[in-house]
């Protein structure tokens, strides 16, 4: 697709959707959650959580549902980005909600992770320029985004 907010759509980007991704609950191993298939919005009633900044939408979408159910979630820290919670979650302060492509890489943390329901629906694109050549370095970071979004993750 061309992009419609440049003023000359030759010189424009093109992109595509590369694929979408949902939110998950992450926690330690051997959790109550690692029975669970998913994890609802009722699951985190009594669950002490770290959370990323309410401006974001894993933030929004998990927690206005649980205040929905008439339960105030009980946030213990919130951080201002990604990668934070995988300490707080791995020192046992807590559960949290996170993108699952995020998570993948809590993998090290000996960090579970189960899909939230509701959750945030999140669409990945990828712009190029048109007729652009890529270098070595372009073709690198190329190589890592298809790793990061492969079913196997980038292990």
């Amino acid at each position: 697709m061309e992009s419609q907010d440049c003023p000359s759509t030759r010189a424009c980007s093109i992109g595509r959707r590369s694929d979408r991704r949902v939110n998950v609950c992450i926690f330690p191993a051997g959790h109550r959650f690692s029975r669970q298939d998913r994890v609802e919005a009722q699951d985190l009633a009594g669950e002490t959580i770290v959370d990323i900044d309410p401006q974001f939408a894993a933030h929004q979408m998990n927690f206005n549902a649980l205040r929905f159910a008439g339960t105030e979630p009980d946030i213990l820290v919130e951080f201002d980005c990604n990668g934070h919670e995988a300490g707080y979650v791995s020192a046992g302060l807590g559960i949290a909600i996170t993108n699952e492509i995020i998570a993948r890489e809590y993998a090290a943390f000996h960090l579970e992770a189960r899909p939230v329901e509701p959750s945030a629906l999140y669409h990945y694109v990828v712009v190029w320029q048109k007729g652009r050549t890529f270098s070595s370095a372009l073709n690198v970071s190329l190589e890592a985004i298809i790793a990061a979004f492969s079913d196997s993750g980038s292990d």
